[in-house]
């Protein structure tokens, strides 16, 4: 990566005291600094940008489908007031039993419908959440990059501390493993929702949707196991780095009780 130095590739003399090089060595840190957070927020900005286009996106199809499921766990006054006119056609005069007639008193929701009602319920909140976290984020990254002016001492100081408390409180962490993997918890539970409610309505269906859902799980899990096993992989994702991380503790801890 090229680097916007005042003088490119050339290594400045050491000199006996600090400051008496003319101000090279300020340069060369001012340089060096402002191009390692721009390059920190402009990956991040980037990544936040499209993670807000992509949870907008996912929580409008959540919210259809859970404006499908929802009414499914209550009765259908549709059929009460077609039972009701049905009634009034016939001509029954004993309305005593009218009430215990009526599809809504009998009525008792799918053993499914809950769980699909559930799921879908947690995979919106989650996109909703990602996607506030990311606002956030963007305005974490503005004030990141916000300096306070005094001079360059002043700015140089306040650039250290700010870098220091980024460090120290994961910001890196939190805008570029914790947020996208937020999300993607939240589609992979949408997918396993999807593919219970179609199995309430058609067994061919979800024969057809089922198969390719979990290939594509599966090879998801496998890239990332890829990537934790081998840091060099391409497929690096939030789950890759959180098995990286797991993986040895879980084998240490399975020492350790066989």
């Amino acid at each position: 990566m090229a680097t916007s130095l005042v003088e490119p590739y050339s290594i400045p003399e050491v000199p006996p005291a600090l400051g008496e090089d003319g101000g090279k060595f300020w340069r060369y840190y001012d340089a060096v600094a402002d191009e390692l957070d721009e390059d920190l927020v402009k990956r991040l900005k980037s990544q936040l940008d499209g993670l807000l286009i992509f949870a907008g996106l996912f929580a409008g199809v959540n919210s259809a489908f859970l404006a499908i499921t929802l009414p499914l766990m209550s009765a259908d006054p549709v059929a009460d007031t077609n039972a009701l006119l049905l009634h009034l056609v016939k001509g029954n005069d004993n309305t005593t039993q009218v009430d215990t007639n009526l599809p809504s008193f009998s009525f008792s929701p799918a053993p499914t419908i809950y769980t699909v009602n559930v799921l879908f319920a947690i995979s919106l909140t989650s996109a909703l959440a990602s996607s506030f976290l990311a606002v956030l984020g963007q305005q974490w990254l503005v004030h990141y990059r916000k300096r306070g002016g005094g001079g360059p001492d002043h700015e140089r100081w306040e650039h250290l501390r700010r870098h220091i408390g980024a460090k120290r409180w994961n910001l890196e962490l939190v805008l570029d493993d914790i947020l996208p993997g937020l999300l993607q918890l939240g589609v992979a539970i949408f997918c396993v929702s999807f593919v219970i409610h179609v199995g309430t309505l058609n067994r061919t269906m979800w024969t057809f949707v089922a198969v390719p859902t979990l290939v594509l799980l599966v090879g998801l899990l496998f890239m990332a196991t890829a990537a934790a096993w081998d840091q060099w992989c391409p497929f690096q994702s939030p789950l890759s780095r959180a098995m990286y991380y797991c993986l040895p503790l879980a084998a240490g801890f399975a020492r350790t009780v066989i």
